[in-house]
């Protein structure tokens, strides 16, 4: 049986510091991703974070028993976006579009990803399973920092994150990226904790 250590190797990703941003290359990765809009954690939010799990496991338990390759099945992330930055970081939730998604070792291919959606489909328990699909995530230079507290009282965190990058010369690009370490139904609001992470440029 061959162990890939994803969290080891990509251990700088998923690290952050709450003390204070940082900076961090992050490479190509492949995700399996689906794209929704509305309010985080409603019911179209589970059903694609349901579908996103149940595909990602069931490449996990194919690899293991077809190829004797074993991974971890890494955590939720996010991409967040809204038509202008204001309405973002106004906390206009019912505006807000997303992308969840899970990364995915260099072993998965998107025929890999393929199978599993279709095995997946067959069986689905929701009532409408979402678009999911194989994608390469390729952010490059990007600032993060660690949230501890509920998803609500972000906006400070990322406030700091934001004043961070303006002091050594960036500007936010892309879509601000959450990943989330902790599971709510299971952790107290105030114990959650979740990396926050915005690809930059030079200003």
């Amino acid at each position: 049986m061959t162990t890939i250590d994803l969290k080891k190797k990509l251990k700088p990703l998923y690290a952050a510091s709450a003390k204070a941003p940082s900076m961090v290359e992050v490479p190509s990765l492949g995700c399996v991703m689906v794209d929704g809009k509305g309010e985080p954690g409603g019911t179209v939010f589970q059903e694609a974070a349901g579908s996103l799990y149940s595909v990602a496991y069931t490449l996990k338990f194919t690899f293991k028993k077809e190829r004797s390759i074993d991974y971890p099945v890494m955590p939720l992330e996010g991409l967040w976006h809204s038509d202008s930055m204001e309405h973002f970081l106004a906390q206009k939730r019912e505006d807000w579009k997303w992308t969840l998604f899970i990364v995915l070792p260099d072993a998965v291919a998107r025929k890999d990803v393929d199978r599993a959606i279709s095995d997946v489909k067959k069986k689905a328990k929701f009532p409408r399973f979402p678009d999911v699909r194989f994608e390469k995530l390729k952010e490059g230079r990007c600032a993060q920092v660690l949230h501890v507290g509920p998803y609500s009282t972000e906006r400070e965190t990322i406030d700091r994150l934001h004043a961070f990058l303006r002091e050594r010369g960036y500007r936010p690009r892309g879509s601000h990226h959450e990943i989330y370490l902790g599971d709510p139904r299971r952790a107290r609001p105030e114990k959650l904790k979740t990396i926050l992470r915005q690809p930059v440029q030079k200003a």
